[in-house]
């Protein structure tokens, strides 16, 4: 998109009274976890996992990032790395924030699984939520539909520590159909920022399917960092 009408956007967005946000840059991130879970589901089988990505941020509030993870072959077939690419729009409307996308998810090794999830989120008072939606859900196996729904609300302990519920939902015609049923999940983490740009992370997570993984406590060091 031309500077000029990424201008005309963000004048439009204030005369609207739409607040945008007021850095733009690239950061990056990269950390290691002792299990990768996904939604209530582990996808490294309960094995270590080291993460990372790449985030663009512009003023106007549009956002663009990618995101690579180990996975498990035993879980996701021959697959050896996820790597999700995304794009989207966010902003506030005086005290309601917005965020609308779209989320591609490829699998190095079968890229079968590959598939494209649109969503769209908001937050007001310390609580966010957001939709997620995908025509055929190819990662768990289904060309169906499929949603998935979920909220959080961080809590500030101390200048360093952060305390984290979130649940989510899965839900749609490939749960209900392929899928052995609709999954609930949740997950609790504390969190404390150290010097450097690292953080330290102890989470709870499950779900509510006796057929899927038992509660599982995942430990995690993550360094973020500025590259402009």
């Amino acid at each position: 998109m031309k500077m000029k009408k990424i201008a005309a956007c963000a004048a439009l967005m204030a005369a609207a009274g739409i607040a945008t946000p007021a850095f733009a840059g690239v950061t990056g991130n990269v950390g290691v976890f002792s299990d990768y879970v996904f939604r209530g589901i582990t996808q490294t089988t309960g094995a270590a996992a080291v993460q990372g990505g790449l985030d663009y941020s512009h003023a106007s509030g549009l956002y663009a990032g990618t995101w690579i993870s180990d996975v498990s072959p035993t879980f996701l077939p021959n697959a050896s790395f996820e790597t999700d690419l995304y794009a989207g729009y966010a902003g506030k409307v005086g005290d309601v924030g917005f965020d609308v996308g779209v989320l591609q998810y490829y699998y190095r090794g079968n890229n079968s699984l590959s598939t494209t999830e649109f969503y769209v989120g908001g937050s007001a008072a310390g609580l966010s939520g957001k939709l997620y939606y995908t025509e055929a859900i190819n990662f768990n196996a289904s060309s169906r539909g499929a949603f998935y729904a979920t909220a959080n609300y961080p809590v500030a302990l101390t200048k360093s520590v952060t305390l984290t519920p979130a649940v989510g939902y899965s839900f749609g015609d490939a749960w209900k159909q392929d899928l052995g049923g609709e999954v609930f999940d949740y997950s609790v983490t504390l969190s404390k920022a150290l010097e450097s740009g690292f953080t330290f992370s102890l989470g709870l997570t499950g779900t509510d399917r006796d057929n899927l993984d038992d509660e599982t406590l995942v430990l995690g060091l993550k360094k973020n960092f500025d590259l402009l």
